[in-house]
């Protein structure tokens, strides 16, 4: 072997030491081109999930309006102008058509999904460009964000409205009282003692609700408890149109102690009744279908009277001798059903709006066997109420004030009529 001379040893370490740097420093080259691709890499993460972020909050916001323009488009379904209302109620909350690149399409049919040929739906497509902040370093200045919503007119969950604003007592009831109600009650008042019980008194609802507060004494069993501070309902049946008063068919109609031949019923017939109708002793009535005009006088059938009607109503108004209550008391037994179709559907008493707060107040009770399938509609009165609907039927208050008076039972089957509860509620529906 020939050992090398101290320098060349020297010279070969040296060449050895410059590869090992070079070696190194192209090593440290590539981590820093990786951390350099790393950090490209991460705040390009950053700038995704920031822009995202704020895009699915700037979503929540624009998916709030689009629900609301499609209920507000289904609300004018009847008798409004439907595209209006979506784009005014969207531009009631930051969503204005045609502004800032905003787009909002109101389509009734909805122009997809499953309900595309139905007219009862309404659909909401509320679209907006959102500029981006962190991903305009990539190139991205603006992203499209949209929402949708379709909504329809349907049953209510309330068949029991108070409209007082402000009574105390708004609705009360008093003595041995049991209420099974299938649907809602809603009271308006924002008195302290707006919902009042006094006594053996049970009330059973899905919800009761009242803008005040209530006040119980005795023994009083509420299911659920009433929720208090709820927001005040206008007058559901404020659309119903009010019936034609035509010319006197009769005039102030009264009866007696009275049954129609060969131990039948008597039988009374729709129209104008000018001072209204009066009926005492034990009377066996039938009233044929048809809307019965009250014009002055109301209806006052008392003692133990039986009444029966398919598809009636009852609309009470001013006239001769003045406006008169509605007065179906003592043990009697009453069997009324409002129609099933037509501009009344589901309307059983009907009290002209036009009467001042404070007109005499009506009372509609019966005995156990009695029962009122549709609508007692009294916005500007007092109601007694005291009666059930049918097990296949339903039952409908609203009223001024209500009072409570005996055991009631209130169904919910709409299926009757053709058009489902005349208290109609708004439902998302996609």
């Amino acid at each position: 072997m020939i050992s090398k001379s101290p320098a060349a040893n020297r010279k070969a370490l040296r060449w050895d030491a410059n590869r090992v740097m070079t070696a190194a420093a192209g090593a440290s080259g590539q981590v820093m081109v990786l951390i350099c691709v790393a950090l490209v890499a991460l705040v390009a993460m950053i700038a995704i999930v920031a822009d995202f972020s704020f895009m699915q909050h700037q979503r929540n916001m624009m998916q709030t309006a689009a629900d609301s323009a499609a209920m507000a488009g289904a609300e004018e379904l009847n008798y409004g102008d439907v595209v209006a209302a979506g784009k005014a109620d969207a531009a009631t909350n930051g969503y204005t058509d045609g502004q800032n690149g905003v787009t909002v399409a109101i389509n009734n049919p909805p122009s997809t999904g499953p309900n595309t040929s139905n007219k009862a739906y309404v659909e909401a497509i509320v679209t907006m460009p959102e500029p981006t902040y962190f991903l305009r370093v990539l190139g991205v200045s603006s992203i499209g964000v949209s929402a949708r919503a379709v909504a329809y007119e349907g049953t209510g969950p309330n068949c029991m409205y108070v409209l007082d604003p402000a009574a105390s007592n708004a609705m009360s009831a008093n003595g041995n009282i049991t209420v099974q109600s299938a649907c809602g009650l809603l009271v308006d008042s924002s008195a302290s003692n707006g919902i009042t019980a006094v006594g053996n008194v049970t009330i059973t609802a899905p919800t009761i609700g009242v803008v005040g507060n209530y006040s119980s004494t005795g023994n009083v069993s509420f299911t659920p408890t009433p929720k208090t501070g709820v927001i005040p309902a206008s007058d559901p049946l404020a659309y119903v149109a009010e019936p034609t008063v035509g010319g006197c068919t009769y005039n102030s109609f009264s009866l007696h102690g009275n049954t129609g031949s060969s131990g039948s019923p008597y039988q009374l017939y729709a129209g104008t009744y000018c001072g209204g109708i009066t009926v005492t002793g034990n009377s066996w009535l039938h009233f044929n279908p048809g809307t019965y005009v009250l014009a002055g006088g109301g209806m006052s059938i008392r003692a133990n009277s039986v009444m029966s009607g398919t598809g009636v109503t009852f609309y009470n108004t001013t006239g001769t001798g003045g406006y008169g209550a509605i007065s179906l008391s003592g043990n009697s037994t009453v069997n009324f059903s409002a129609p099933t179709s037509g501009p009344l559907a589901g309307i059983l008493f009907f009290q002209d709006r036009s009467i001042p707060t404070g007109a005499a107040a009506s009372t509609i009770t019966g005995n156990s066997s009695s029962t009122f399938d549709g609508a007692l509609y009294f916005p500007t009165t007092q109601v007694t109420y005291g009666g059930n609907s049918s097990v296949n039927g339903y039952s409908i208050v609203v009223a001024e004030k209500l009072v409570i008076s005996g055991n009631s039972t209130v169904n919910n089957n709409y299926t009757s009529l053709a058009n489902g509860s005349p208290i109609k509620g708004i439902i998302l529906a996609e």
